[in-house]
């Protein structure tokens, strides 16, 4: 198979979920090809005055794409959009992954603004267009059909994966992360952008009402984003005893130990795709908080305590419960997280490839 994948939306200097998911499949795709297989990476043409900052693995080649036209001859067998966006190219089966649908089912203002809420529609809508979908839940896939009424023969699920360096760690590198960032352990740990969406400021508001805000400090790892400002102003409003620490990008060396030496994972997303700090602290072998909404009972499978995120009250109890998670079901957590791999991922889309491939080849109807 000769394989294009479009990575315009690559951040390897602040990488998100989307970003560590385009690179993780792309090398485990890698390692499982055969010699005759070929990989090539796809930048819009837009992209190239930023050149230097793109991702650009060593052994793949690079191509620039614009429109439909160009390049003329494409030189794939398929192209694979990875964030929601898959070139035009006629003649070229094209697949497209999309991590959620949360602008298409949620008018919520905290979430994001108007104009960006009905650009993210405009994208979806020719997204869809493409021979397959690849979703990363089943929550997901149920959206895409919901809300953008592509049939279920045409929709394919892959779960994400984790890296295997999240787990136990060495005392020694608890310790120095914690020393690194000011920190003493056993505090309530939040990974990802600090706003709306990610709900920190009813997190900030929810720790100041439950019993750990008097032993342990919050602590948010991530970087300020839309609405960021109203966890600042819940910070401000808990007065001096509130014990919240900020800590900004935390690059992700860090963040095996930084999870490893907290009491309790708090996620309380008004709504994930996937959620992939869920599993990493899962494995790491802390107790989880998150939400009832999007993916993250499915991902979270029952092993972790699940609130109504809009619920401030219902949040600090569930912080308080988490901290009381016994240890049975941490391990059971643990081992539930490590079977997502990015093998497994990597797998399940190569299958993928080779049915589409098959059945657009063979003008037979997706399964």
């Amino acid at each position: 198979m000769r394989l294009g994948f479009e990575v315009s939306n690559v951040n390897t200097h602040q990488a998100t979920g989307v970003t560590k998911y385009i690179m993780a499949l792309i090398a485990a795709c890698s390692a499982q090809m055969q010699a005759t297989d070929h990989l090539v990476l796809f930048y819009k043409l837009s992209r190239w005055p930023r050149r230097q900052e793109w991702w650009w693995p060593a052994g793949l080649p690079v191509r620039l794409y614009q429109g439909w036209c160009w390049p003329p001859m494409k030189r794939v067998d398929l192209v694979h959009g990875l964030d929601c966006v898959v070139p035009s190219w006629p003649r070229v089966p094209r697949l497209v992954t999309i991590h959620d649908l949360l602008t298409m089912a949620s008018d919520d203002v905290q979430i994001a603004p108007e104009r960006f809420r009905q650009k993210k529609r405009q994208v979806y809508q020719r997204a869809v267009r493409a021979d397959a979908i690849v979703t990363v839940s089943e929550t997901t896939r149920h959206d895409v059909m919901t809300w953008l009424g592509v049939p279920a023969t045409r929709v394919y699920v892959t779960h994400l994966g984790i890296d295997q360096r999240f787990g136990p760690q060495p005392q020694e590198a608890v310790q120095a992360v914690c020393q690194r960032y000011g920190l003493t352990p056993g505090y309530v740990l939040f990974t990802g952008s600090i706003s709306g969406r990610k709900n920190t400021a009813r997190l900030v508001r929810a720790y100041a009402r439950s019993r750990a805000c008097t032993e342990r400090a919050l602590v948010l790892a991530g970087t300020m984003a839309y609405r960021g400002e109203d966890t600042l102003e819940a910070i401000r409003q808990g007065g001096a005893g509130m014990r919240v620490q900020i800590l900004g990008y935390v690059p992700d060396a860090d963040l095996p130990a930084l999870y490893a030496g907290a009491g309790c994972f708090a996620f309380p997303t008004l709504y994930e795709g996937f959620g992939m700090p869920i599993l990493e602290a899962m494995a790491s072998g802390i107790p989880v908080l998150t939400s009832t909404t999007g993916a993250a009972p499915e991902i979270s499978a029952g092993l972790a305590v699940c609130v109504d995120p809009y619920d401030i009250e219902a949040i600090a109890a569930g912080i308080d419960h988490a901290l009381a998670l016994p240890t049975t079901t941490l391990a059971q957590a643990r081992v539930h997280a490590r079977t997502f791999t990015w093998e497994r991922c990597a797998r399940q889309t190569l299958d993928i490839y080779r049915h589409v491939l098959c059945t657009t080849r063979n003008g037979l109807a997706p399964l």
